[in-house]
Parts: C-alpha cells; sequence; structure tokens
C-alpha cells in the first residue's frame, strides 16, 4: 500500500487534522496514518489511485483542498481540453491520455518491487523492478507509454525513445517497500515534450 504525504494550505491546528482524519476515514481504500499543522501536511496510504480522487473530492468538500507543497492550489482542468485531445490525436497519441497523470502502486516483490497503475487506456501497467538489474530495459503499455523505474530513471528512459519529442514525461519519485525513494518515469505518446510532470 503506497504511502504519500499531502498538502492542504487551509490546515492550521491540530483541530483541522482531525477533521481531514474523519474525512479519510470515510473513503475507501485510504488509511489516515499522521498530521502536521505546522507544515500544514498528512500523511495517507492509499490502495488504489481512484482512492487518492475520492479522498482530494472529500477533503476539498470538508474546506481542505489538496495542493502541492508551496500551498499552490492543484491547477484547474484546462478549458480547452477539447483543443487539446485534438492535439493529441494528430500527434498519434490518446486523447485520454490530456492531463492525465499516473497514481501508482507499489508492491514489494522477491526480487523487489511492482510498480503499477491504472492506464487511460483501462489497462493495468507497470514495472517489475529487479534490484540485481543496474540498467533495465523499460516496459511498455498496449497504448505505447513506455515505463522505466530506478536511479535516473527520466534520463535513461528519454535517451532509449526513438523520437523524445512524440512523448510527453512525467516524473515522480515514489518509496519503495524498503523505504528508499526511487525515480519513476512513464513516457506518455502524443504529449507535449516539453511538459514534464514531476511528483
Amino acid at each position: 500500500m503506497p504511502r504519500i504525504t499531502l498538502h492542504a494550505p487551509d490546515i492550521t491546528c491540530d483541530h483541522c487534522i482531525a477533521t481531514i482524519h474523519r474525512a479519510a476515514d470515510q473513503v475507501a481504500g485510504v488509511r489516515f496514518v499522521s498530521g502536521d499543522p505546522d507544515a500544514r501536511a498528512f500523511v495517507v496510504d492509499l490502495v488504489t489511485g481512484s482512492a487518492l480522487d475520492a479522498l482530494a473530492a472529500a477533503l476539498a468538500a470538508a474546506g481542505y483542498p489538496l495542493a502541492d507543497e508551496d500551498g499552490a492550489s492543484a491547477p484547474a482542468p484546462a478549458p480547452a481540453a477539447s483543443h487539446a485531445a485534438d492535439a493529441a490525436r494528430a500527434a498519434g497519441g490518446d486523447p485520454r491520455a490530456v492531463g492525465w497523470a499516473p497514481v501508482y502502486r507499489v508492491t514489494r516483490t522477491a526480487a523487489g518491487a511492482d510498480v503499477n497503475y491504472a492506464c487511460y487506456c483501462g489497462c493495468d501497467a507497470g514495472f517489475a523492478l529487479d534490484r540485481s538489474q543496474a540498467d533495465p530495459a523499460p516496459e511498455s503499455c498496449c497504448c505505447g507509454n513506455h515505463m522505466l523505474v530506478g536511479r535516473d530513471a527520466g534520463t535513461r528512459l528519454g535517451a532509449r525513445l526513438d523520437d523524445p519529442a512524440a512523448y510527453r514525461m512525467a516524473v515522480a519519485a515514489i518509496a519503495m517497500p524498503w523505504g528508499q525513494p526511487v525515480e519513476v518515469a512513464l513516457a506518455i505518446p502524443g504529449g507535449d515534450a516539453g511538459e514534464a510532470h514531476h511528483g
């Protein structure tokens, strides 16, 4: 069960943390772990990416919308989404990928960990991290996404793509079951190569 730290700029005291705890307890697939009013942050365990979406909606309804670490609210959907979808289609990508970002699930394995996400195409895609391999090959989804997990994953994945400009790169650090943060990179076809998501 992945553990993540989330930020809500409206947190001011322990009462706020208690309200967030109660809201999180009402969302299936979420387990509240701890909160820090001084950092305006809290930690939860998530079973699935959709649980994060449900938690964000519940927290917004309770008056604690999520934001990034600096307190900036999550960006609103672009009003020109249909234009972006048309551009993605023209670039050979799936219009369902416009504005989409992966939410990862990490499961310990004998060799390391499986890092999976629910893809916009409907499949459950991912990467099997084998800690004994220094430079593993990327893994791919049926929709053309390419994924790599490990040291400098974003740089190494970009170097392996035939046409890096044809992809939008989503790069994030995720915690492995043994506590180490590791970089995960996902190349999404048809996106704006200049747009990198770091989560």
